[in-house]
């Protein structure tokens, strides 16, 4: 007898969501296998659901095996083919050749050339398609260079940026701020108007603590 994860007993906490349902991917709606019993056995389980990714444990892993290839003519050299009398018939040609254009007889060999083209063989589990896997992937690593790349534009910006370059030898003269004025702690005109002390701002000309509209 087949156990599946759809014969599981749900159990959900009171949040008002649903929690706990099966992945089911199958046409026949069984879900995940997940033993199989004999005659007369039976099983106890409790499980807990817990969301993980693979790099933690690889129980959390949405494939079973993955495999890829590339360079299927072996254009590039990087492999060395052992044979014994011919190396066309012992070696048969990997099905991803329908992809690339075969070698050209006597053509020089680049020793530049890098492989740009990768075929990839997923098998899942049944939690995930195979295409869901690689798109998801994708879009991990766009996210983790697209973080990369934030955090050196910061490193690379001066670090003055955002406050005011002070003047002065210890720092604490009237310097130009980012806003186009003159900072006012060194008892100079803001970037809006005078000194805290009272003078022209850009909206009405005031003295001292009052002001004349």
């Amino acid at each position: 007898m087949n156990i599946y994860s759809t014969h599981l007993a749900i159990t959900s906490p009171q949040t008002g969501l649903t929690l706990g349902n099966p992945v089911v991917r199958d046409a026949a709606k069984h879900g995940v296998l997940l033993c199989k019993l004999k005659k007369h056995q039976q099983l106890h389980l409790r499980c807990i659901a817990k969301k993980g990714i693979a790099k933690e444990h690889a129980k959390w892993s949405p494939c079973a095996a993955i495999g890829f290839e590339y360079d299927p003519y072996n254009k590039l050299k990087h492999t060395d083919y052992w044979y014994e009398e011919d190396v066309e018939s012992e070696w048969p040609k990997s099905a991803n050749c329908d992809w690339e254009e075969p070698p050209i007889p006597g053509e020089p060999f680049d020793y530049t050339a890098k492989p740009n083209k990768f075929y990839f063989n997923v098998e899942t589990t049944g939690a995930l398609k195979p295409n869901e896997v690689f798109s998801k992937g994708c879009t991990e690593l766009q996210k983790k260079i697209a973080n990369i790349v934030f955090e050196l534009d910061k490193t690379d910006q001066p670090q003055n940026q955002v406050g005011a370059p002070s003047g002065g030898a210890n720092g604490n003269a009237p310097g130009q701020s980012i806003y186009g004025g003159i900072t006012s702690y060194g008892s100079g005109s803001s970037g809006y108007g005078s000194g805290f002390s009272g003078g022209q701002t850009t909206y009405a000309e005031s003295s001292g603590s009052a002001g004349r509209w």
